[in-house]
């Protein structure tokens, strides 16, 4: 029986601790202000005092208070609002080979479905530097791409400031490379895959940092000078590194 009432004991204190750690005392003034914190003096004084985020103290008399509550602490909740949605984004395009890193600048708008789903389209610019194509051109030349592309992303913790999210698109990379020597030259498929970190402020919005996979087609054919034609249909594969803001 002693140990039946020491548990029972044992369990009303812990929800009593519980129920503190997840309430917190809201003072309402009678000109439309509402103050979330602890209360620091009592009632009788006349004033009232409440402790709020950041340490705060604020002091009132009584006769400027409407009424004093304890209710749940408040938690805001990050989330992306369904509707209109946009990132703008730079980086850097590094390779694993002999290329050098290329750089990428990209704006992507959208629909929010829901905090998970978002869905809507880019476009942006991309260039490649030292790119195999022929040995004149492997240390000196640079290729631009402009990518228009469809994408996904979403959130997976989208109630918290800090949130990891995904992202995936697919569309075509068109050529913008101005390269006389080149009798035809022409972009194709890209498509990218990737992850990242989303840190939220107010007024939804964030600063994002992503890492993925970007792929991109490219063709290209040229004369050498003594009259032979060489032709490149490359695979460009790049670890996209991207920073920026979104909202």
């Amino acid at each position: 029986m002693r140990f039946t009432i020491l548990c029972l004991i044992f369990c009303l204190v812990s929800v009593a601790g519980y129920a503190q750690t997840k309430t917190e005392s809201v003072v309402y003034l009678k000109n439309g202000s509402v103050l979330r914190g602890e209360l620091v003096n009592p009632e009788s004084s006349g004033k009232i005092s409440i402790k709020i985020v950041g340490n705060n103290l604020f002091v009132f008399d009584l006769a400027e208070v409407e009424k004093i509550t304890t209710e749940s602490k408040y938690k805001p909740n990050f989330a992306p609002k369904k509707g209109y949605s946009a990132m703008n984004e730079v980086g850097m395009l590094v390779s694993t080979g002999n290329e050098s890193a290329g750089l990428v600048l990209q704006t992507i708008h959208g629909y929010s479905v829901n905090p998970y789903l978002t869905m809507g389209a880019g476009v942006g610019l991309h260039v490649y530097y030292n790119l195999p194509m022929s040995y004149y051109y492997y240390y000196t030349n640079s290729t631009k791409v402009i990518p228009v592309f469809a994408n996904v992303s979403g959130e997976l913790l989208p109630a918290y400031r800090v949130s990891p999210y995904y992202y995936g698109r697919v569309g075509y990379g068109i050529d913008a490379t101005d390269r006389e020597a080149f009798a035809d030259s022409r972009g194709g498929l890209m498509f990218g895959v990737g992850v990242g970190m989303k840190v939220k402020g107010n007024n939804q919005l964030s600063w994002i940092l992503g890492v993925g996979y970007q792929f991109q087609k490219y063709y290209a054919e040229f004369q050498q000078w003594e009259g032979s034609t060489v032709t490149n249909n490359l695979s460009i594969r790049r670890l996209a590194i991207t920073t920026g803001i979104a909202f």
